[in-house]
Formats: structure tokens, sequence, C-alpha cells
């Protein structure tokens, strides 16, 4: 999947590697690798290895020495203190614990580097494998200059990100309480001619005196004004959020589409070209090849943007007439909905990147 194993020559002893610098210029990868200048560059290296209840903390010198390393608890104080009077360069893996964390040492003047998890995987790989190991390795990958650095978004985006990402979370619950009403009728060989949810349909439900299915509208109800009011905080972000009012010159894409492709791209130029978009979206299918055996697969990326593509795209094809429309048709008669659903969402992100980039609103006719 990435060209990065071949291109460096890495040995381990007692957790530590030895990058070729011949080959390690070769490297090439969509992701960034981080590079220093010399005048920036720390003399010491702080490795964070984060699990849910623990931290594994390294410090190394320039020359690769351990200073010193401690495994503790999950407190912000204690990595403080491991790392007061140091002044070192710190790096950590990115995960859903590292945030917090990332953004205290931020505050406190340290240089922070979250490293793309996959890639170190690839590109430092041992037989033994610990807490303490990994931190090593990534206390060297940083004095070497080769951690691929995984893109960390302002704290802005970030709540923007948990907004949308919260109100998604409502809306899945809230069906999954609506098939439970619908399973709780079939099992009882119930039929409800139209929707149960409506308010005819509520009452309906309510006279059939089943405890489960009340209980079930209760928290339809509950999440219908959390969702109603999460709807109204994202209408409110949307009026400062210039590109998400550009997205919503769209067919087919709302204020909610708009904020959560708005706060996932976060910032346009870190994508060289619509290609990198598109396969951040999970729209490229990737590629796995070994002599003459060639698979395609699904892509790694963002699956909330690969969701809220096909969703938008379903719309703007079934009731909008316009250049994306017409591609879809065209490829659904050769390949089927599936595949051409997929080729129009790629070409709607091609379209998305265009606008964003130009900071032009959308046109029907491409």
């Amino acid at each position: 999947m990435f060209s990065l194993i071949s291109s460096l020559e890495i040995g381990f002893n007692s957790g530590s590697i030895e990058v070729n610098p011949h080959r390690a210029n070769k490297v090439g990868c969509s992701q960034r690798i981080r590079k220093r200048k010399a005048t920036t560059r720390s003399m010491n290296y702080a490795a964070l290895d984060l699990h849910e209840r623990t931290v594994q903390c390294v410090l190394k010198d320039q020359d690769g020495r351990i200073v010193k390393e401690s495994k503790t608890v999950k407190d912000e104080g204690r990595i403080l203190a491991f790392l007061d009077g140091t002044d070192a360069s710190v790096v950590m893996e990115s995960g859903r614990n590292h945030q917090h964390i990332y953004d205290v040492l931020k505050e406190r003047g340290y240089d922070v580097t979250v490293a793309h998890p996959l890639m170190v995987k690839a590109i430092a790989y041992a037989k033994v494998k610990t807490d303490r190991v990994d931190a090593r390795v990534l206390a060297d990958l940083l004095r070497a200059d080769m951690i691929p650095e995984s893109y960390v978004p302002g704290r802005d985006i970030r709540e923007i990100r948990d907004l949308v990402r919260r109100r998604h979370y409502m809306v899945k619950l809230r069906t999954m309480q609506k098939n439970k009403v619908h399973a709780e009728l079939a099992t009882r060989w119930l039929k409800y001619e139209g929707d149960p949810f409506t308010e005819d349909g509520k009452i309906y439900l309510r006279s059939l005196a089943i405890d489960a299915v009340i209980d079930y509208l209760e928290t339809i109800e509950f999440l219908n004004r959390k969702i109603h009011q999460l709807d109204e905080k994202v209408r409110r972000v949307v009026e400062s959020d210039k590109s998400a009012k550009l997205l919503m010159t769209v067919p087919g894409i709302s204020y909610y589409s708009a904020l959560l492709i708005s706060s996932e791209i976060a910032d346009i130029d870190r994508f060289p070209d619509h290609e990198h978009l598109c396969s951040y979206a999970k729209l490229s299918p990737g590629v796995r090849q070994s002599g003459e055996t060639r698979h395609t697969s699904k892509s790694m990326g963002n699956s909330m943007m690969n969701w809220i593509m096909i969703q938008c795209t379903r719309v703007h094809v079934r009731k909008y007439d316009s250049a994306i429309t017409r591609f879809y048709q065209q490829v659904s008669k050769r390949r089927g909905e599936k595949v051409a659903i997929v080729a129009a969402a790629r070409k709607l992100m091609r379209a998305i990147y265009i606008m964003l980039k130009e900071e032009q609103a959308f046109r029907l006719d491409g």
C-alpha cells in the first residue's frame, strides 16, 4: 500500500533505528514526512505511546541515547513533569485520546507532532512489539525527521466536527429505536399502513399498550428534540462558514451536509489535487498487485466523507438535471447503479474541489 518500506533501511537495536540517508531521500507517499530546519531542531526527542489508562514515555538525546523513560497513568500533570525542563520535541500517534494532551503541550510551547499510525507501522516494523519499543521507535523516527505526519485541524474545526458527528450519531440512535418498533410490530403480526411515526401513527402505536413500543417512542421523542437543537446550532455555524455556504450552491447539499463536508476537508490547500481529495473521501479504489495478480479494494480514508458524498449524490442525480446526473445515467446503463453512484460522487467531489479552490459557485452544466 505504501512505498515506504522499500525506501528505508531500518535496523532495530534495543528499540533504536538506523536510517540509511541515501535511500531516505527517495521516500514518496501522499502523507507528509516532517522535515525540520537544522536551526529549529530540538536537542531532545520525546515520544508518548498513548493507551486507554497508561502512557509510555521516553526521552532521547540527539545521538539516540535514552535520557529517561517511564510508564505512567494517563494524567497530564505526570506527563508535563516528565517533560519539565527538557524543551523536547514531542511525538505521539494519532488516535481517539491524543487531542487533549496535544492541546496541553502546544499551549505550553512544545513542538508537537502527531504521527499517522498506519504509516509508522509501514516504516518501522519490529518482531518484538511492546509499549516500550513503540515509544522508542517513535522517538527515533522523530530524531531522524522521518515522522509521517497526520493532519491536526484547529480547535474550532474540531468543535464543528464534533457537532456534526454528534448529530449523525443521534440520528443513528433514532433509526435504531424505530427499527425496534418495527420489530415489535412484526413479532405480533401487526401492520400499520403508512408511516407509524407520524402523529396519527404514534396514536395508533400507543393504543396497542405494548410497554416496549411505548419506551421506544419516548426515546424517539427525546432524540427528536436533541436533533432539533443540534440542527439549530448547525444552522448558526453555517452562517459564518464561507466554505459551507459555497457548498450549499450544489443541488442536493443541505446546510448540514455542507457543514459536514466543509469541516472534514478543513483546509482545501492540504490536498494537492482533486484525486487526493477523492481518495480521502474513499471514492477512489485502492489497488493491490503482486506479479500478474491485481486486485482493487476500497481505499482507506474518511468514512463520514464517503457516507455524506454518496447521500448527497443520490439526491442530486434523482432530482436535478446536470452534467453529473447525465454522467451517472450513462455509467448506470453500462456498469449498474452501485458503480455509477460512486463514479458520480467522485465527479461531484472533483467539482467541490474546484469550487473551494477557486471560490466559485456550482454550475449545473459542469
